[in-house]
């Protein structure tokens, strides 16, 4: 049997540098079960881990699909920080092997994130999407501190993504991002704002078309008042 994680010729857009990058064959992941803010646990290796592709020597950095199919002439702002990171020698390298771990990880999703910023037009969905993966890839590796420390950057891109309206995936829809706003909330304790938007989540023009979304939310509003209650026994 093949092995998970192999090693990905692929050549850098920005800078032409050509290097191996460690990617995952979709047909060893299996998903051992879902959680409420759409994070899938996998079972063995885990795909975040090998989310991002970032160049050694410009240091360019996207997720993989992107960083294997983006064309770069009409981002000159791209690519002059690619250019500028590539000639003041400050660019990082990560080892080419198949073997990583979750600070690697994050570090070269904080990378993304720094590119994706300087998109035009800004894509507030992916930075959010690489945000919530380190939130993730803290709470897998139970760093709760971390992962707490990451869940407003989320948050505030997943708000921008509600209020631009851009690029919203069809599989969840513009209920699907109220309701993951309605959870970060409740995650962060913010019971009010949660409530709040779990409510709009309920009474959206759309939310027939996504009863999966609708479920979620009415089970994260029980949960809200559950530890409403909780927190006044408690002080009682």
């Amino acid at each position: 049997m093949s092995d998970p994680v192999w090693l990905k010729e692929v050549k850098c857009p920005a800078c032409d540098s050509v290097f191996k990058t460690p990617r995952i064959r979709s047909t060893h992941l299996r998903v051992k079960l879902g959680e409420p803010d759409f994070h899938k646990v996998y079972e063995g290796v885990n795909p975040l881990l090998y989310a991002v592709t970032v160049c050694p020597e410009c240091n360019f950095s996207q997720r993989n699909d992107d960083f294997d199919k983006v064309t770069l002439e009409y981002h000159p702002e791209i690519l002059r920080i690619a250019q500028a990171i590539k000639k003041s020698g400050k660019n990082i390298r990560f080892p080419e092997k198949v073997e990583t771990d979750t600070d690697t990880a994050v570090k070269k999703h904080l990378l993304a994130i720094t590119f994706y910023r300087h998109w035009k037009p800004e894509n507030p969905l992916m930075i959010a999407g690489l945000y919530m993966h380190i939130v993730w890839l803290y709470r897998e590796a139970g760093m709760s501190d971390l992962e707490k420390q990451y869940m407003p950057l989320a948050l505030e891109y997943y708000i921008k993504t509600y209020e631009k309206g851009f690029q919203i995936p069809e599989k969840i829809g513009v209920p699907g991002i109220m309701y993951l706003i309605g959870e970060l909330n409740r995650m962060m304790g913010k019971n009010t704002e949660a409530v709040n938007w779990f409510s709009r989540v309920i009474k959206h023009d759309t939310i027939e078309n996504f009863p999966n979304i609708e479920n979620l939310a009415r089970e994260a509003w029980e949960k809200v008042t559950e530890e409403r209650k909780k927190a006044q026994d408690n002080q009682g």
